[in-house]
């Protein structure tokens, strides 16, 4: 799996940014040719990881759309499971950010389309970023939250 997402072209910026959650929901549900736009490297790392503790099906159909996909990735200064690190890059952004969104880890995603003015964002967590009260918030930066293609 790592091979594969090293093997994604990197850059600067993209028009969509997909969290971990939408990928491997598109994947699993045979949606992924649908995927041009980005994930951030953190994101990159989160599915690695998350890779281990899901079931062997959905672990080949990943590695058989990674194969053949149309991300990109966009490389930030971050590592999942280091709360100090997302705190500091998402406060560096939007220092009232982490007040929307309570989870550090959830805020790394919105901050890299704040940063790098992505205006759409693709999403299944209904709990922290496919909100309301999200949605209102990034109306100064012209970034709209999607949970479905």
């Amino acid at each position: 799996m790592k091979e594969l997402l090293d093997s994604l072209e990197r850059v600067n910026s993209v028009d969509k940014l997909f969290d971990t959650c939408f990928i491997l929901y598109e994947i699993e549900h045979n949606k992924g040719n649908k995927l041009e736009g980005g994930m951030t490297s953190f994101t990159a790392q989160e599915l690695i990881h998350v890779m281990h503790k899901v079931k062997p099906e959905l672990k080949l159909k990943a590695r058989h759309f990674l194969k053949k996909c149309n991300l990109k990735i966009i490389e930030i200064n971050v590592n999942p499971g280091n709360a100090e690190q997302e705190r500091n890059f998402t406060e560096t952004v939007d220092n009232e950010l982490l007040k929307e969104v309570r989870d550090p880890s959830d805020a790394v995603l919105i901050a890299t389309a704040i940063q790098k003015k992505i205006d759409k964002i693709y999403t299944r967590d209904k709990h922290h970023l496919y909100t309301t009260e999200l949605e209102n918030y990034l109306q100064k930066y012209g970034i709209t939250v999607y949970n479905t293609i």
